[in-house]
């Protein structure tokens, strides 16, 4: 209703909205083209009205790393790497590359290795070589803002076949069910957490486990997602989370750990453990719990005052075999924070492990 704010009229709006008028009344791709090329708004405000590749081009262009990172998929659809001839725009993709493995863009955007693996997962095949090489190499800069442990951990890769679940669980269908499954599998998130923490504290330990332990060959040329894909490959069985403590007990026990962190999704238990006079008649201990007080106690004798445990549960079902105390922190679920929370306890900095917690964004 313009006559209601006379004498106000649409050439007294701010320049930026009169530039994305024009665009969306633009005729041509050329012309939209012009107009996106010195248009600073978000780009999504653009893509609705965009007339074909050129133009989205243009968007591109306009497009932060992360935005880039998230969008591969979409750019592929609207030919943004092919030139007028339907053949390869190496420039374009040129452009891509680079702004996604930009080291000053990733440092100070605090990403973590999560969302390159993400990315990679979910870039179609159809993604040109060099982009998902600069996913590979973002992900490796990326490593340098995961926090420094205080010592080497033993970390427990869960490896089962119930790993091998989407992170967002299965397909829900029917009854007015909607989505997909997240092409992350459990196994992806687990191998990405061990390897990246690997990556940062290469004196700290993997082991890949099922009902078995496995002995992890870690090759240090491996990049980032290699390594995680690597890692991934191992075991396939049932869960027995107990074992990379025996392991830690049996094969590590002249070593110095900070404490050991246990990466899986609670799916199933081989062993519960034996009754014990230091519980409720009502509760069973578990191996965890039992190799858990062995450990400590071998630290102790190393100089580790206050080794601890953490639990990350993937998939949480409300139950773990290690309750939370003060020297044990159980995580329900996954995202980048987890590496800071898990760096804080081990600290013990109770201060910051708090400030942590609560800058978490539910």
């Amino acid at each position: 209703e313009v006559d209601k704010w006379a004498p106000a009229t649409a050439a007294d709006l701010p320049s930026a909205v009169q530039s994305l008028n024009a665009f969306r009344a633009a005729d041509t791709a050329e012309a939209q083209a012009l107009i996106a090329g010195d248009l600073q708004v978000r780009w999504d405000l653009l893509a609705d009205a965009a007339k074909g590749p050129l133009v989205w081009k243009a968007i591109a262009r306009q497009m932060g790393p992360q935005a880039l990172r998230m969008n591969l998929n979409t750019l592929l659809r609207h030919d943004v790497f092919k030139n007028e001839k339907g053949k390869t725009d190496n420039v374009m993709i040129e452009y891509v590359a680079s702004r996604i493995a930009d080291s000053d863009a990733i440092r100070r955007s605090r990403q973590f290795p999560y969302q390159f693996l993400a990315a990679y997962l979910n870039a179609a095949d159809e993604v040109p070589h060099k982009i998902k090489s600069a996913l590979h190499d973002a992900a490796e800069i990326a490593c340098g803002n995961i926090p420094q442990l205080p010592a080497p951990v033993i970390i427990g890769l869960d490896t089962s076949g119930s790993m091998a679940m989407s992170v967002t669980g299965r397909t829900v269908t029917g009854s007015g069910g909607r989505g997909r499954a997240s092409k992350m599998r459990c196994v992806d998130v687990a191998a990405l957490f061990a390897a990246a923490i690997l990556r940062r504290n290469p004196d700290s330990v993997v082991v890949p486990f099922d009902t078995r332990a496995y002995q992890a060959k870690i090759d240090p040329s491996d990049s980032i997602l290699s390594l995680s894909a690597r890692l991934s490959k191992y075991g396939g069985g049932g869960t027995d989370v107990s074992l990379p403590l025996v392991e830690a007990n049996k094969r590590y026990a002249k070593r110095a750990f900070a404490g050991i962190v246990l990466v899986s999704d609670n799916e199933s238990w081989i062993t519960n453990g034996r009754p014990s006079f230091h519980t409720s008649p009502f509760t069973r201990p578990t191996s965890t719990l039992a190799e858990w007080g062995k450990f400590k106690k071998t630290q102790r004798g190393h100089g580790i005052a206050d080794p601890k445990l953490v639990c990350i549960d993937i998939a949480p079902y409300g139950k773990t075999q290690a309750p939370d105390r003060q020297d044990i922190l159980n995580i329900g679920g996954f995202s980048d924070a987890v590496f800071n929370v898990v760096s804080s306890f081990l600290e013990s900095d109770t201060n910051r492990f708090v400030r942590e917690v609560e800058d978490v964004e539910l």
